[in-house]
């Protein structure tokens, strides 16, 4: 009888701290995704001003790549990976625009880009930098939470046997 009830008190207070975890993991995730939606608010404020100052064909849709454009690499690509401990992970990798294959997007729009167009593309680098540390959270998040609900149902099968 008492060790299902140490047992109990093990499990009960397991959840609790994994609770906590969950709790503090909501919470960075939605600093993180506010971040980076300061950071696109801000990219887009930046874009706007380049649009403005070269005119609104000199900054569109004209410019981006279309079919007959050869191919290229991103400069940012995501990785999914594991850790040593089997849990889930994003990385983001940076590449630099050095062969024909990593073209800097910011050439699209010419050889002498206004400063606002440069502040606008670090900010959405950003953006996507706090976007993967939020996917991260998130799945860190879901693997608290899968813990949790085992936990639950072993506190179950623990209690039933009293």
């Amino acid at each position: 009888m008492t060790t299902n009830t140490n047992d109990i008190d093990k499990i009960r207070s397991t959840l609790d701290r994994l609770t906590l975890d969950a709790l503090t993991l909501m919470q960075e995730e939605i600093e993180l995704k506010i971040n980076a939606e300061n950071a696109m608010v801000g990219g887009e404020t930046h874009l706007a001003k380049t649009r403005y100052i070269l005119g609104q064909n000199s900054v569109s849709s004209i410019q981006l790549p279309t079919e007959n454009t050869p191919e290229f690499d991103a400069l940012l690509v995501v990785h999914h990976s594991q850790d040593e401990y089997g849990h889930e992970k994003l990385d983001l990798e940076s590449q630099k625009p050095d062969n024909e294959h990593h073209i800097n997007p910011i050439k699209w729009f010419g050889y002498m880009q206004p400063q606002h167009l440069q502040l606008a593309q670090n900010l959405y680098r950003q953006a996507v930098q706090w976007l993967v540390q939020a996917a991260n959270v998130q799945l860190r998040l879901r693997g608290t939470c899968l813990q949790i609900k085992q936990l639950r149902k072993l506190k179950e099968e623990v209690a039933a046997e009293e």
